[in-house]
């Protein structure tokens, strides 16, 4: 690759992303539906043609927000957790990651729950979801899994774990949406935390692995 084809495509991907974020704060403030491509025009600064040129509709911009987002989040999550030396690490600093998300406030945490109830209309975005989600339940279950085999946890199945993690989350993710001033959820999450790892404990007079 050139020189001149890099910074272009450095040009395109920067475009790309200043489109997505202008996205975000306008599905974050109005919702999917209400949300029209003028409005991200105006958001984001650029020409209609310049948008169109990179996406050519509002769904093609939502399913690139998820997958960036994802993405972005993946890379930071597993960072962290391939720091930590054993499984119960890794899956420490994984929920310590859903506390600390649960504290922040993340305009794109409310741009998902557009994202997943299109699912139920739209078979291109549950291809999508599946996509982005995927790799995540892949990784936890990999850490479980050596988890189980070095004795850290009692034997469970893998996916299954991982599956119940991302459920959790999500779930968690939507009751402070809808219940925001009622709870303390930085506490809920440390108790889901707390709870989770027990659920993994392993059984008695089974010493881990070295």
């Amino acid at each position: 690759m050139t020189s001149a084809t890099a910074k272009k495509e450095e040009r395109m991907a920067a475009r790309r992303e200043q489109i997505l974020q202008a996205a975000i704060a306008c599905f974050s403030r109005k919702g999917y539906h209400l949300t029209t491509m003028d409005d991200i025009v105006a958001e984001s600064g650029m020409s209609k043609g310049s948008l169109y040129w990179h996406y050519k509709s509002k769904k093609d911009i939502l399913i690139s927000v998820a997958e960036w987002y994802f993405s972005q989040m993946m890379g930071e999550m597993m960072g962290m957790a391939q720091q930590a030396p054993t499984a119960t690490d890794q899956i420490k600093m994984l929920l310590a990651f859903v506390v600390e998300m649960m504290g922040a406030e993340d305009a794109l945490l409310n741009v998902f729950f557009d994202f997943y109830a299109e699912t139920r209309h739209d078979d291109e975005v549950t291809d999508a979801v599946r996509e982005v989600m995927m790799p995540f339940i892949d990784a936890i279950a990999d850490i479980v899994a050596e988890g189980v085999a070095s004795g850290e946890f009692r034997p469970v199945d893998a996916r299954t774990v991982a599956v119940t993690f991302m459920a959790a989350g999500d779930g968690l993710f939507l009751y402070r949406a809808i219940l925001t001033e009622q709870f303390d959820w930085r506490g809920v999450a440390e108790f889901f935390s707390e709870m989770f790892l027990a659920s993994l404990a392993p059984e008695p007079g089974r010493e881990p692995q070295p």
